[in-house]
């Protein structure tokens, strides 16, 4: 049997934002010869799988939306899942990205023949794709956390994680238990308690959240925005610098972060009126250790007569309900895991591999690193789209995906341009800027001592910009050819772009 075989100059993995955006950017650019490989039978990516019940974004609508193609119709200020498919659905369509798509089409093997300077890709349909870049842009939100709780396996009744939600399950008159109190579960909770006879929710750390102030956008003000498109970019603009401003608490100044403390125990006390409840809804870090969480209905549920915060341990999963360490069985019909994806995990749903077969899981090891967020050093002509600390703590992602966007681009338009093999970035240059990243956080709230996400093993920061969102895409407007290791198509040699002495400029400006 013949394997078939394409060579293409870009191919990109995931139809999400990042991977559409991508796609978006180099078609502008004139750069027509690539491919999306999506999983899925539709674009969307996690605006696509995840339908759990509240399913929101909790960054404003106006800023989580492409800056080239605002929406005028978002019903929300903060929009729900469904909205957001519809328009990332509109993009794909209006910008012409679904003749690029391989639906239904998993990569299950990247690996960078250095003979050829292109990544040898697999997918699941058996065929191979010979592409010069490979843009790996699966998100952040892909892979379901389950938690290590002896005796899942055992429970009887239904169980579901969140994010892989089954629309079959009919939670009227049930009892339920929501194990988790992050993100997915502040949503979870308050659109699934007035269905439920019982809700317990079983919380191992408390969040702190601040007020959400969602509000409908009235057809008047949808209209308004068509007519006069600058009144929408004015509010988008405004939502923009107010948000950064929130940066310097979090980077610089922890002590301004009261203001969230204050915000979070005004509305707590304003629905919940029991102290001893109160305390255990209340985190005893630093806000911004963890993710700041925003929601106006996640402490009124626990207002309610069926809801019940537990906050004892999980010793062990029954047949028939969850134990804790207290001993006692809470007999419920359902159980929802609510605990998150695996974000901090180094390897992508397929095997990298780059120079001399290594995969990027090992060279990553505990601490993943990358030059801006997408240069790995040792996987010439791979960037990734919101790699390691390109994280924004403060703002929308799609601010730091839209430049990654034009990087992209522009190194594709340059490799192809100057007849180049391929680019590495240099493994002093990575470290270095690694190194700065990690002394500006010194002082942040993010190494403020809570046990984070955000954190690697060994205490550094592989996740977060340690700035503010207009630096980074300052920083990236342009390419800097001496922070890589070039080799010309027919040449097996490195040309070296820049002395040694040179390389101190990248700690420099990362700590500056």
């Amino acid at each position: 049997m013949t394997v078939q075989r394409k060579q293409t100059d870009v191919a990109i993995i995931g139809a999400g934002f990042a991977g559409l955006g991508t796609g978006i950017e180099l078609k502008n650019a004139g750069i027509r010869d690539f491919v999306i490989f999506e999983g899925e039978e539709g674009v969307g990516g996690s605006w696509r799988t995840n339908t759990y019940p509240g399913c929101a974004c909790d960054v404003p609508s106006h800023l989580y939306s492409y800056s080239f193609e605002p929406n005028p119709r978002w019903p929300e200020a903060f929009s729900r899942q469904e909205d957001i498919r519809q328009y990332i659905e509109h993009c794909a369509d209006k910008y012409g990205m679904k003749p690029f798509i391989r639906f239904s089409t998993r990569v299950t093997d990247a690996t960078f023949d250095e003979t050829k300077g292109r990544w040898i890709i697999t997918t699941s349909d058996g065929r191979i794709t010979e592409a010069r870049v490979l843009v790996p842009a699966t998100g952040a939100l892909s892979h379901p956390k389950y938690p290590d709780i002896k005796g899942m396996s055992k429970f009887k009744g239904k169980a579901v994680h969140a994010a892989r939600w089954d629309a079959s399950i009919d939670l009227r008159g049930k009892k339920v238990a929501v194990i988790g109190s992050g993100a997915s579960a502040i949503q979870v909770v308050p659109n699934v308690a007035p269905d439920a006879a019982e809700l317990k929710v079983f919380q191992r750390t408390p969040s702190w959240v601040l007020p959400k102030l969602n509000r409908t956008f009235t057809e008047d003000v949808q209209r308004d925005w068509v007519r006069h498109p600058w009144k929408q970019k004015a509010q988008r603009l405004g939502l923009y610098w107010t948000m950064e401003a929130a940066l310097p608490a979090i980077l610089w100044a922890p002590k301004l972060l009261v203001v969230g403390e204050m915000l979070h125990k005004r509305a707590l006390a304003k629905a919940i009126k029991d102290p001893a409840l109160r305390r255990k809804l209340t985190p005893d870090y630093k806000v911004g250790c963890k993710r700041t969480l925003v929601s106006d209905d996640w402490f009124p549920a626990f207002a309610r007569d069926n809801v019940q915060l537990i906050t004892d341990g999980i010793k062990d999963i029954t047949a028939t309900g969850v134990r804790t360490d207290d001993g006692v069985e809470h007999k419920v019909d359902v159980i929802i895991y609510c605990t998150g994806y695996d974000i901090g995990a180094p390897a992508y749903p397929f095997a990298i591999k780059g120079l001399g077969g290594v995969s990027l899981a090992d060279y990553w090891g505990g601490q993943a690193k990358a030059y801006y967020g997408m240069n790995v050093s040792k996987f010439p002509n791979m960037l990734l789209t919101m790699g390691p600390n390109s994280g924004p703590g403060h703002t929308s992602v799609l601010i730091y995906q839209e430049a990654q966007y034009k990087y992209i681009a522009n190194y594709t338009r340059t490799l192809l341009e100057k007849k180049l093999k391929y680019l590495d970035v240099k493994e002093s240059v990575v470290q270095a800027q690694f190194q700065g990243f990690q002394n500006r956080m010194k002082n942040s709230s993010w190494l403020s001592g809570c046990q984070s996400w955000y954190l690697n093993a060994d205490g550094t920061n592989s996740t977060m910009w340690p700035g503010f969102s207009f630096e980074y895409v300052l920083r990236v407007r342009k390419m800097d050819m001496s922070a890589y290791n070039v080799v010309s198509e027919g040449s097996a040699e490195r040309q070296e772009w820049a002395t040694s002495a040179g390389v101190n400029k990248y700690a420099e400006a990362a700590a500056s």
